[in-house]
C-alpha cells in the first residue's frame, strides 16, 4: 500500500509477513574451525528474523482483505468474473438473481452487496482508475427488456481476472484516499511485465450438456406444460504475452473474448441470444530512474447483447456496454517524499436498439400468433432506442513525507488532491409508443394508418368470389359464412387508444475537487490514524467533509493479539445519475375515434401517466461507521473476530407534488434511512503448499418506513393502494401473508397485495439480506495436480419471488378526483421464506510439462456439484432450478 509508513507500526507487521523464518548461527568453535577470526567480545552472534506467511486478512488497522495470484488462479468458478471471487470474504452477499437459471448463460456478473450496500454503492477501482457506471444501478437482472432505461451494471466493464495481479477489498476502516462511494471498495491491481517473456493462451468451455436442471413443479402442476430446458454454448478464449523491451521497461498485452450463445423459444420457434464480452488490455512501464518509475496503460472492454421477447414477434433487440480507459501513472521517491501522479481518462456506454413500439392486437386471422401460447393477445415491436454515455478526465496526485519523531512516536504523513470532470447524457431518440384499446372491425379502412391498422384481408375479392359462385354471398346462409370465413386471411382491427412517451436528452457535467490527509502515530503499543477527505462538487454545489479514525492496540507488542477499532464517514458518489432520470418524460395517452369505418387523427388527453421526477435540491447521501474487531495469531494463520455498524442517512427518496400547471411531480428528497450491523468470525491461513479460508457471518439490514415512495391505503378487500400516481411500468403488486387484526384467533393470516412500486420493493429486498452466510474454501497442489474447493452456505430468508401473473385494480388515483375509474394489470410479486442451502464448488488442474518451460494445463471447474437445490423457484410457481454444472479448460502457457 503506498501510502502506509515504510516504517510504521502497521507497515513493520505487513514487512515481517513477507520474510521467512531464518536462523543463522555463529559458535566459537564452529568459526575457529572453518578458520573465522573469533570475535573478541562475542561467543556467538544468533539473528533470528520472524516472519508470517501472508493471507487474506490485514495485519494493519484497514478492514482490508487480499486475494492474491494464488487464490486468484485456485477460485476461478464460473466465468472466472471479479465479483465472484469475493465471495469468499466474511459479510460479502450476492443478490437475489445469482443463483437463477439465466445466470448460467449470462456474461455479465451477478451485483455483490459489501458492507450491506446494493452494489452500485460500492466503489471499483483498476489500477486506480474508477470503473464505476455512473449510467445504471444494477438494474439489468431483473429485465432485460427495460420500458424508460437501458439494462446496465454498476461496473462499467467487466475485467478478465487473467490480468490481475491482486485484488483488495475493504469493507471498513477504508483510507481517506479513497471516496466516492457508500458501501465498499475493490481495489483491483493488474500485472506486469516480467524479467523474461512470456506468454499464455487459453480455452475454456461450457454448455448445456455440461449443466443439470432440476425440474420444479407446483402443487396444482397439472403436467400439461412441458418445461423448456435451455439449451447454451459460452466460449471463452484468452491470449496474454509478456516481455521486457529494455533492462528497464516491458510490455505486457492480454486479450480475452466470452461468448455466449442461448437458443430460446420464440412463440414456437428456436432462435439463438448472443452476448459477447471482450477485453484488451496493455501495460507498460519503464524504470525511468532509480526513484522514478513511468506506467502507461489502456484498457478497451465493450459488450453486447443480441436479445428478443419470447412472446412477441418483431422484438429483437441489442443492448450495448462498456468502456474504454487510458492511465499515465508516474511515481517519484526520494529520502523526503515520495509522489504518485496519476492522469487517466475514461468513458463508458450503455445503448439500447429497438423498435420504437409495442402493439398488443387480438389474437385473430393474420395476428394469430398469439395462439401458440394460449393467449388473447398476439404482441410486436419493442420499446425504442436509448443512447447513455458517460465521460471523465481525472488528475490526482498522492503524497507521503517522510517519517518523522512525533510525540514520542514514528509519525507519517500522506495527502492528495483529485480534480474530476465528469459528463453524462441520456438520449432517447425517438418516441415510444405503446398501443393498446384494440377493436375488431372487418370493415375497418386503414386510410393509410399502415403500423397500428390492419385492414380485412382476402384470398380473392369478394366480387371474384361472387363470379366464381354465380351469386352473391348471402351472409345469412351457413354455407355462404363458412366460404366468406375460408376466404378470410387477415380479420380488421385497429387501436383506438395508444401511450406515447417523447424523446428526451438531458446531460450532467460535474466538476469535483477532493482533498485528503492522514497523520499516523505509531508507538511501540499502539497505532493511530486520524484523516479528513474534503469533496466539493459543482453539480450540487455540496461540500462535504468525512472524518477518518482508525487504530491498532497490538496488547503484546508482537503483533499476535491486536485490537482494531474505527469511526469514519463514507459519502455516496455525485447523484449525476439522478440527474439523467430527469429525461424521462411522463407519458400521455392519445385516442382517436372512427368516421364511416375509417380512422381519424390521434388527439392528446390532458392527463398524464406518471409524473415528471425533479432532483434540483438534495443532498449527498452518507454512511457512518462504527468497527471493532480482534485478530489473534493462531494455527499458522489469522483468527478474526469483526463488528460492523453502518447507519445510512440522507438517503434519496420521492415525494409526491404537482407543479403549477397541475401536472403530477416526483420531489427527491433526503428522507431515506437504513441501518446495517454484522458480527462476523473468521479464520484464514497459509501453509507451504495449500491455503485455507473459514468465515461466519451474522447480519441485519433493516431500511426506514420514510426510505418508501408511497403510502398505500386500503381501496377494496384485500388490496392496497398507493396514494399517488406513478408511471405504468412503475408499478407492481406484491403479495404477502399478513397478520387479521379482525380475527378471533391472532395466528390467523390474510393475503393481502399491496400497489408498490418497483424501487420500493428493491428497498424491501434489501431489507432482507441473508441472516447467516457461512465460507469455506481451500487450496492447495501436490507435484503437477492443483485442487481447490468452495462451500457456501445461505441461511432462511425472506424474499420476493417473480409469480409470471398480473392482477387486475380500478385506478382511482387519478390527478381529477372525478375521472371514471380504468381497469388495469400489473405483474404479481409473492414474499416467501426460503428455506436455507448449501453450495459447493470444486476445480482439479494437472499440469504437462512437454519442456521444463513449456506446458499444457488441462482444468475442470465445477459448481454445485452436490446438484443441491437454491429455492430460486417460489412455492407456488413452476420452473427450473440450476443443479451441478462445470467447465472445461486447456491453457498453453512459456
Amino acid at each position: 500500500e503506498k501510502n502506509v509508513p515504510k516504517q510504521g507500526a502497521e507497515q513493520q507487521e505487513l514487512e515481517r509477513q513477507k520474510l521467512a523464518q531464518k536462523t543463522v548461527t555463529c559458535a566459537a568453535k564452529q568459526c575457529q574451525a572453518q578458520g573465522t577470526q573469533q570475535p573478541a567480545l562475542k561467543v556467538a552472534e544468533h539473528i533470528q528474523v520472524i516472519g508470517r506467511r501472508p493471507n487474506p486478512i490485514s495485519h494493519n488497522s484497514q478492514g482490508r482483505y487480499d486475494i492474491d495470484q494464488g487464490m486468484l488462479e485456485d477460485y476461478r468458478f464460473g466465468n472466472g468474473h471479479l465479483n465472484e471471487m469475493l465471495g469468499l470474504l466474511p459479510g460479502v452477499q450476492f443478490s437475489e438473481q445469482s443463483y437463477a437459471t439465466e445466470q448460467v448463460s449470462n456474461i455479465k456478473p451477478s451485483e455483490v452487496s459489501i458492507a450491506g450496500a446494493q452494489g452500485y454503492q460500492s466503489g471499483y477501482l483498476i489500477d486506480g482508475v474508477s470503473n464505476n457506471s455512473r449510467l445504471s444501478t444494477g438494474n439489468d437482472e431483473a429485465d432485460r427488456n427495460l420500458l424508460q432505461d437501458v439494462s446496465g451494471h454498476s461496473q462499467a466493464s467487466f475485467i478478465n481476472v487473467q490480468t490481475l495481479d491482486s485484488i483488495e477489498v475493504y469493507d471498513s476502516n477504508i483510507p481517506a484516499q479513497y471516496g466516492q462511494f457508500s458501501g465498499g471498495l475493490v481495489k483491483v491491481n493488474t500485472k506486469e511485465a516480467g524479467d523474461s517473456p512470456s506468454w499464455r493462451l487459453n480455452y475454456r468451455q461450457t454448455s448445456d450438456d455440461f449443466v443439470r436442471y432440476n425440474p420444479v413443479y407446483a402443487a396444482d402442476y397439472n403436467g400439461s406444460d412441458t418445461l423448456a430446458l435451455p439449451s447454451f454454448e459460452k466460449q471463452d478464449v484468452s491470449a496474454l504475452f509478456s516481455t521486457p523491451i529494455t533492462e528497464n521497461s516491458g510490455v505486457l498485452l492480454q486479450f480475452q473474448q466470452l461468448t455466449s450463445t442461448e437458443s430460446k423459444r420464440q412463440l414456437g420457434q428456436l432462435k439463438p441470444q448472443t452476448q459477447t464480452n471482450t477485453n484488451g488490455f496493455v501495460k507498460y512501464h519503464h524504470q525511468l530512474t532509480a526513484q522514478d518509475t513511468l506506467t502507461v496503460s489502456g484498457m478497451y472492454a465493450p459488450y453486447q447483447g443480441q436479445y428478443f421477447d419470447e412472446y412477441a414477434r418483431n422484438s429483437d433487440f441489442t443492448v450495448d456496454g462498456g468502456a474504454w480507459s487510458l492511465l499515465l501513472d508516474w511515481e517519484s521517491r526520494s529520502d523526503w517524499l515520495d509522489v504518485t501522479t496519476s492522469l487517466s481518462w475514461h468513458e463508458s456506454q450503455n445503448s439500447k436498439q429497438a423498435p420504437s413500439y409495442w402493439l398488443s392486437w387480438e389474437t385473430l386471422k393474420g395476428k394469430e400468433w398469439g395462439a401458440i401460447i394460449d393467449s388473447r393477445t398476439s404482441s410486436e415491436g419493442g420499446y425504442g432506442d436509448i443512447d447513455k454515455i458517460q465521460r471523465s478526465l481525472s488528475v490526482k496526485q498522492d503524497y507521503q513525507l517522510a517519517q518523522t519523531s512525533l510525540f514520542n512516536g514514528v509519525g507519517q504523513t500522506v495527502f492528495g488532491a483529485e480534480l474530476l470532470k465528469q459528463a453524462s447524457e441520456f438520449n432517447r431518440l425517438e418516441n415510444s409508443v405503446l398501443y393498446n384499446g384494440i377493436v375488431v372491425n372487418p370493415q375497418i379502412d386503414c386510410n393509410g394508418y399502415n403500423v397500428d391498422c390492419a385492414p380485412t384481408q382476402y384470398l380473392m375479392s369478394l366480387e371474384a368470389l361472387a363470379a366464381q359462385l354465380g351469386r352473391p354471398l348471402v351472409l345469412t346462409n351457413i354455407d355462404d359464412l363458412l366460404i366468406y370465413q375460408q376466404n378470410i386471411t387477415q380479420v380488421g382491427q385497429y387501436f383506438q387508444r395508444r401511450q406515447v412517451t417523447e424523446a428526451g436528452q438531458a446531460q450532467a457535467r460535474v466538476h469535483s475537487f477532493s482533498l485528503y490527509g492522514e497523520q499516523q502515530i505509531s508507538w511501540p503499543y499502539l497505532a493511530l490514524t486520524l484523516g479528513l477527505r474534503y469533496e466539493l462538487n459543482d453539480f450540487l454545489n455540496q461540500h462535504n467533509v468525512a472524518p477518518r479514525f482508525r487504530g491498532a492496540v497490538d496488547i503484546f507488542d508482537d503483533g499476535d493479539s491486536v485490537l482494531i477499532f474505527g469511526a469514519n464517514r463514507y459519502y455516496d458518489a455525485d447523484l449525476s445519475h439522478y440527474k439523467l432520470e430527469q429525461a424521462i418524460q411522463p407519458s400521455f395517452d392519445e385516442v382517436r375515434n372512427t368516421y364511416q369505418n375509417r380512422p381519424l387523427h390521434w388527439e392528446r388527453l390532458l392527463k398524464t401517466q406518471g409524473a415528471q421526477i425533479n432532483y434540483d435540491a438534495i443532498d449527498t447521501p452518507f454512511s457512518d461507521e462504527l468497527s471493532l474487531a480482534f485478530r489473534q495469531q493462531v494455527f499458522n494463520g489469522t483468527l478474526e473476530a469483526k463488528w460492523l455498524k453502518r447507519l445510512n442517512k440522507d438517503q434519496v427518496n420521492e415525494i409526491r407534488g404537482f407543479n403549477e400547471q397541475g401536472s403530477a411531480v416526483l420531489h427527491a428528497m433526503n428522507n431515506g434511512s437504513s441501518e446495517y450491523q454484522r458480527y462476523s468470525l473468521s479464520w484464514m491461513g497459509r501453509f507451504e503448499q495449500q491455503h485455507l479460508e473459514i468465515n461466519l457471518s451474522y447480519a441485519s439490514n433493516t431500511t426506514d418506513a420514510a426510505s418508501f415512495d408511497g403510502s398505500p391505503f386500503f381501496i377494496e378487500a384485500g388490496k392496497q393502494y398507493l396514494d399517488f400516481n406513478y408511471r405504468d411500468s412503475e408499478l407492481v403488486f406484491l403479495q404477502q401473508q399478513q397478520a387479521d387484526p379482525t380475527a378471533a384467533n391472532p395466528n390467523n393470516m390474510k393475503t393481502v397485495n399491496t400497489l408498490v412500486t418497483r424501487d420500493d420493493m428493491d428497498y424491501q429486498r434489501q431489507d432482507f439480506n441473508r441472516p447467516y452466510i457461512a465460507n469455506i474454501s481451500w487450496g492447495g497442489s501436490w507435484g503437477n495436480w492443483h485442487l481447490s474447493a468452495y462451500a457456501r452456505y445461505n441461511s432462511e430468508q425472506e424474499v420476493i419471488y417473480s409469480t409470471g401473473r398480473s392482477l387486475p385494480f380500478k385506478d382511482a388515483t387519478e390527478i381529477c378526483a372525478s375521472c371514471e375509474a380504468s381497469a388495469k394489470e400489473y405483474p404479481l410479486y409473492e414474499k416467501h421464506t426460503r428455506p436455507g442451502f448449501w453450495l459447493l464448488s470444486g476445480g482439479l488442474k494437472y499440469d504437462v510439462f512437454i519442456t521444463p518451460a513449456h506446458q499444457v494445463t488441462f482444468s475442470f471447474d465445477g459448481e454445485n456439484l452436490l446438484n443441491s437445490r437454491t429455492y430460486q423457484v417460489g412455492p407456488s410457481a413452476t420452473g427450473t432450478e440450476l443443479g451441478r454444472r462445470f467447465w472445461l479448460g486447456v491453457s498453453y502457457q512459456h
